[in-house]
């Protein structure tokens, strides 16, 4: 376990982007940021079951799975594409940076499955109840 410093605030920066990308039918498009700092935005795109802007905050124990399911993947470790020649099937593209490395997959098709728990961990921590939907009206008079 990693004790964390308090005196020296922490300087925000992307951790995972995981985006989820449409088909020809009515796959949900959405696009998941999770910063270092446990901030999250969540952009509800084609067909998502949340339209428009959200955010919310995950706690240490969530960013603290996150990153204990990345080290059991061995992300680093995974080929950067899994995909196949079917082009009506949605893409998960998942963008890490973590430990000072960084890492993009594409997985359309034919990814281990213990990547697409990986996957389906992230929406299951930010697809909650208590996304907040950002203020569209702001600045609006």
């Amino acid at each position: 376990m990693v004790e964390e410093n308090n005196q020296m605030p922490v300087k925000e920066s992307i951790f995972i982007t995981m985006e989820r990308t449409p088909c020809f039918g009515k796959c949900p498009s959405y696009k998941i940021t999770i910063f270092n700092t446990g901030n999250v935005v969540y952009e509800g795109l084609q067909f998502a079951e949340k339209q428009g802007k959200f955010s919310k905050k995950l706690d240490k124990n969530e960013l603290s799975e996150l990153k204990e399911q990345l080290e059991l993947l061995n992300i680093f470790a995974l080929k950067d594409t899994y995909d196949s020649k079917i082009t009506d099937i949605p893409s998960c593209i998942l963008l890490i940076n973590y430990k000072e490395k960084k890492k993009k997959i594409l997985d359309r098709d034919g990814a281990p499955e213990e990547l697409k728990k990986f996957e389906k961990l992230i929406d299951a921590l930010v697809i909650t109840k208590d996304l907040k939907k950002e203020d569209e009206g702001k600045g609006k008079g």
